[in-house]
């Protein structure tokens, strides 16, 4: 049977469709634009690029523009060493904001915007020393490379009308406000009270992935990535079934707090890598796995909030939420919110974007993070995190070797964007 890729397709039909066993010929080939990046690499070490075109970690429309795109690297270039470290080959790596032009198939770097503290100190990668994961981070060499205050790992990227930004990421979660030259303004975090102090509960390197703004303007509304480490979990957290929204009034500075039912993480291994707004209270929201296609665990749900319960400071006789609801899938999870009297958040497939990948040939990525919408959802802007083109090290000791990080094809993973008419897609 083909997969489909559904745009505005209720889930119901999706189900229905799947069960009858009923395949629908189709060509999306028409509703899809590719664009590439061509960037310098950062280095090349040993002979392996490390590229210079991984900002798809988050993607936010330029403001008054119909073509230009924000895009952010996340903490920078890192695999996966012997021993469970993280290896970062450029310690001196500042994580950036770039702007794009997309144009004539091709992704074009306006500018970058390196991200700094107040007093002008550039950003790092390294862990932060206000939020432990867990994790020993060394260079190429193994030398242990110390937390930092203003180590920041970013993952959500809003843009605002007037030229700040607000960036959301996974080591605190913190959310900080930069200004037009990258230097941060303020910033909110569980704890400052800012945030909701369970949110420090995070996973380690699942914080808040993802990051928008009301149309409005008024409201910040931030997404975990997955289910939190709460101290009375007892199943394993990464296929536990529900994960936090929040939401953060710019003006009053109010939070407010959402479940989120993924969609059976303890089969498709799927998290949430992006949110971005359709309204006030409808949002599109990505859910991934990390895998490449076909067959892959890569969807954009329509979700609304308008009916969801607050559980802000919330349990179910003693218990946390996450705890409550365990490792369930997602029917069963949302009858146990149910019957502790908590509705979650509203949701509805989108769009299928592994079967739109599959049926369109481009874009066949992992790691697929990035979601812009225009248009009230008819132009949907997505983009991958490439890791920098590398995918770990292919020696058990100092001076660590990089492997490449490589796609089917065999060329080397490097940042790329696909624009999706919705308008065009066959339903």
């Amino acid at each position: 049977m083909n997969r489909l890729a559904v745009a505005s397709v209720s889930a119901a039909l999706v189900a229905a469709l799947v069960t009858t066993g009923v395949a629908l010929a189709r060509d999306d080939r028409d509703a899809v634009e590719l664009f590439r990046s061509d960037l310098p690499p950062l280095a090349t070490i040993d002979g392996v690029k490390i590229s210079g075109g991984a900002y798809g970690s988050s993607l936010f429309p330029v403001p008054g523009t119909p073509d230009e795109y924000y895009g952010i690297t996340d903490r920078g270039p890192n695999v996966d060493g012997p021993n469970d470290v993280k290896v970062e080959p450029i310690p001196e790596f500042t994580p950036a904001i770039g702007r794009f032009k997309l144009t004539d198939g091709k992704a074009e770097l306006q500018g970058t915007i390196p991200l700094r503290a107040a007093d002008g100190t550039p950003y790092s990668g390294r862990l932060n020393s206000e939020a432990n994961t867990g994790e020993t981070i060394v260079d190429r060499d193994g030398k242990t490379l110390a937390p930092d205050p203003n180590g920041y790992d970013p993952e959500g990227l809003v843009a605002l009308p007037d030229e700040t930004f607000w960036i959301s990421d996974e080591y605190g979660p913190f959310i900080t406000h930069f200004g037009p030259d990258g230097r941060a303004i303020e910033r909110v975090s569980p704890f400052n009270g800012g945030l909701p102090a369970e949110l420090a509960n995070r996973a380690p390197n699942q914080g808040m992935e993802g990051l928008t703004v009301t149309p409005d303007g008024r409201t910040l509304v931030g997404m975990m990535q997955s289910a939190l480490q709460q101290p009375d979990l007892t199943d394993e957290q990464d296929e536990v079934t529900v994960t936090r929204i929040v939401t953060y009034d710019l003006a009053t500075k109010a939070t407010h707090e959402y479940a989120y039912l993924l969609d059976d993480p303890k089969d498709t291994k799927g998290a949430v890598s992006e949110i971005t707004a359709l309204s006030n209270t409808e949002f599109i929201v990505d859910e991934r796995d990390g895998d490449l296609g076909p067959g892959a665990h890569k969807k954009l749900f329509k979700i609304d909030l308008s009916d969801a319960t607050d559980v802000q400071g919330r349990d179910v006789d003693g218990k946390s939420i996450e705890s409550h609801v365990g490792a369930k899938n997602t029917a069963d999870a949302e009858k146990a919110l149910d019957e502790a009297g908590i509705k979650p958040v509203a949701k509805d497939l989108f769009l299928d974007l592994d079967a739109l990948i599959t049926e369109t040939g481009v874009f066949n990525h992992d790691k697929i993070e990035g979601v812009a919408v225009r248009d009230g959802g008819r132009t949907v802007v997505i983009s991958n995190d490439s890791d920098f083109g590398i995918d770990g090290v292919s020696n058990d000791t100092p001076p660590y070797q990089l492997k490449p990080k490589t796609l089917p094809d065999g060329t080397q993973d490097d940042g790329e964007f696909l624009k999706i008419d919705t308008t065009k897609l066959d339903d």
